[in-house]
C-alpha cells in the first residue's frame, strides 16, 4: 500500500478524483489500496487479537477520524513508523520552525510575526497579495496560505473569488476531531517511563461515538467529551524541556470533540476545562499512572483555545477528517482554483501531522518553481 500511494498521493499535487483514477489504471495497486474498505474492516480481516485491532484503530486518530469510516489506506501510517522510525528533535519540536525561520532569513527572507491577515486580495482573477488587520496591504506575486482551508475559503477570500466549488465541497465534509491537552510539570522522575505511552479504554467505540456524535458510525446526536478517553503521554527524557534535574515535563493528549457552542460542546463553559483536566488525571491514575500528587503546575489547552489561536474552526486539528472511502484522497488541493494562491498545512493535501505538512510545503515549492 505504501509503494502504491507514496509517489502518486503523498509526493505529488492532489488531482481530486483523478488521483484515484491514476491508481485505477493499475488494478493491482487499486486492490492493494482497498478504496472501498475501512481501517476497522481491514483490521478485522487480518488481526485476531482484539488488542491489535484497538492498536490499529488508533491510527485513524492521526487524521482526526473514525476508524469505522476512515479508509484502509491509513495503514500506511503504522508502516511508515515501523519502516522509518520515530524521530525526536532535542529541545522540542519548536526547534524545527526556529531552524526553518533562521534558514529563511539567511537566504534573504523577511519574516514578520504578529501580523494578522484579514483578507487575501484578488485582482483580475488572481491572488495579488494580502491585507493585514491594521489595513496595511502587502502585494505579492504568490500567496501561500497555511491557515485552515475552511477559514481561507470561508472568510479570507472575497465573495467574487472563483472558488465556489471548493466552498461547497468543504460544507459537505466531516471536520476532524480536536484535542484536549494537559502540559504538566511534575516533581520527581518516573521509573521505566517510555517516551510515548498510550493508555487505552475498555470501550474504544464509545470514544468515537462521543467524538463524532451519536451512536454507531458517529451519526445521530451531538458530540460530547469522552467519558473514558484514550490518553496519550509524551514524556521525552530531554533536559532542555524539564524545569530542573529532578522533574519531568509531560504532554498529555486526549481526543476531543470540536468546540461547537449551541450544537455541540462549548469548551468555554465555566469550569468545564478544569473539571475535564481532573477527569483525565483520574483516568490516568485508574490505569496505573497516577501523578496527581506530583503536579507542580499544569496548563490546559482546549479545542476553543486552538480555534482562537490558530483560526481553525472548532479547533479541528486536521481540517477535514478522513471519514469516508475517498476522503483522504480529496482534501483541499495545494494549488487553489484561484491563480497565484497555494495551500499548505494540516488541512490541505496530503494531510495533518508534521511529516505530511512538510510534504505539502515540498509539493507547493515544486508548483511555484524557482524564483
Amino acid at each position: 500500500m505504501w509503494r502504491a500511494t507514496e509517489q502518486p498521493f503523498l509526493r505529488t499535487p492532489l488531482a481530486g478524483a483523478a488521483t484515484l483514477a491514476r491508481l485505477a489504471r493499475n488494478t493491482t495497486d487499486l486492490r492493494t489500496v482497498a478504496p472501498g474498505r475501512t481501517l476497522r474492516g481491514l483490521g478485522h480481516r487480518y488481526l485476531t487479537d482484539p488488542r491489535l485491532r484497538m492498536l490499529l484503530d488508533r491510527y485513524a486518530t492521526y487524521s482526526g477520524s473514525d476508524p469505522r469510516r476512515a479508509p484502509a489506506a491509513l495503514l500506511t501510517v503504522p508502516y511508515a513508523e515501523q519502516a522509518f522510525g520515530s524521530w525526536y528533535v532535542p529541545g522540542g519540536l519548536r526547534r524545527l520552525p526556529e531552524a526553518v525561520a533562521a534558514r529563511a532569513v539567511e537566504r534573504g527572507a523577511v519574516v514578520r510575526t504578529g501580523a494578522a491577515v484579514s483578507e487575501v486580495l484578488v485582482t483580475a482573477g488572481r491572488a495579488t497579495g494580502v491585507r493585514l488587520a491594521d489595513g496595511e496591504v502587502v502585494p505579492a506575486d504568490v500567496v501561500v496560505c497555511n491557515a485552515d482551508a475552511t477559514s481561507l475559503y470561508g472568510s479570507l477570500l472575497p465573495p467574487h473569488a472563483p472558488v465556489r466549488r471548493v466552498r461547497a465541497a468543504l460544507r459537505r465534509v466531516t471536520p476532524s476531531s480536536s484535542g484536549f491537552v494537559l502540559l504538566l510539570a511534575l516533581r520527581g522522575r518516573t521509573p521505566g517511563l517510555a517516551h510515548h505511552s498510550v493508555l487505552f479504554p475498555t470501550d474504544y467505540d464509545a470514544e468515537f461515538d462521543a467524538l463524532f456524535g451519536g451512536g454507531r458510525f458517529g451519526r445521530g446526536g451531538p458530540s460530547r467529551p469522552v467519558a473514558d478517553p484514550t490518553v496519550y503521554v509524551s514524556a521525552p527524557d530531554d533536559p532542555a524541556t524539564r524545569p530542573d534535574a529532578d522533574s519531568e515535563s509531560w504532554f498529555v493528549l486526549v481526543n476531543a470533540p470540536r468546540h461547537e457552542p449551541g450544537t455541540g460542546v462549548d469548551w468555554t463553559a465555566p469550569g468545564l476545562a478544569d473539571r475535564y483536566a481532573d477527569q483525565v488525571l483520574a483516568t490516568m491514575a485508574a490505569r496505573g499512572l497516577d501523578v496527581r500528587d506530583r503536579v507542580r503546575w499544569r496548563v490546559v489547552r482546549t479545542p476553543a483555545d486552538l480555534e482562537r489561536e490558530t483560526a481553525s474552526p472548532g479547533g479541528s486539528i486536521y481540517g477535514t477528517s478522513s471519514n469516508g472511502a475517498r476522503a483522504a484522497f480529496l482534501r483541499p488541493a495545494n494549488a487553489a482554483r484561484l491563480p497565484g494562491l497555494f495551500l499548505v498545512g494540516g488541512s490541505a493535501h496530503p494531510g495533518g501531522g508534521l511529516p505530511l505538512v512538510t510534504l505539502s510545503a515540498e509539493i507547493v515549492s515544486g508548483l511555484i518553481g524557482p524564483a
